[in-house]
């Protein structure tokens, strides 16, 4: 083999590691993906007050709670989603046709809520945001919860 030979190989080498390397960051999701949203604006966010990129239309979203089905029911958000995370990849559709999602958790930097919002984002949603504080926010800011299960 010439030194050119051998060069033009480890170039080719170097130029498919770093593809490799590139696209494998880009599947990966990370706190730093996270949209953290206050109750307030969350609020006007699921009820389709948020202008969406100022054209005039409005956002229509939802909660979504990936905490169990028990909790669930000892207190939610009204009008929230109840979709655990172990079961997202088969029940996934529920959030179809939702503009934004706000996932929340029990408190702040709820683990839960920060793995179901990068999942959801993997999964394609593209307007994922995560309810800074979780219900303790919630609840400080003056909001009730909802105990009935019919929700879910």
């Amino acid at each position: 083999m010439t030194f050119s030979t051998v060069r033009r190989a480890r170039t080719a080498v170097a130029v498919i590691a770093a593809t490799l390397a590139v696209i494998s960051c880009t599947n990966k999701t990370s706190d730093r993906d996270l949209v953290l949203v206050n109750p307030i604006d969350a609020q006007e966010l699921v009820q389709g007050q948020a202008k969406l990129l100022g054209l005039g239309g409005t956002t229509t979203g939802t909660y979504v709670d990936p905490r169990s089905e028990r909790d669930f029911r000892l207190g939610h958000i009204p009008g929230a989603i109840s979709l655990p995370f172990q079961h997202l990849a088969k029940n996934k559709s529920k959030l179809d046709g939702y503009d934004v999602l706000i996932v929340y958790g029990d408190d702040y930097n709820d683990p839960k809520a920060n793995a179901m919002s990068k999942r959801l984002l993997q999964l394609g949603f593209s307007d994922v945001r995560t309810l800074r504080g979780g219900l303790r926010a919630w609840t400080s800011a003056g909001y009730a919860l909802d105990t009935a299960s019919d929700d879910t």
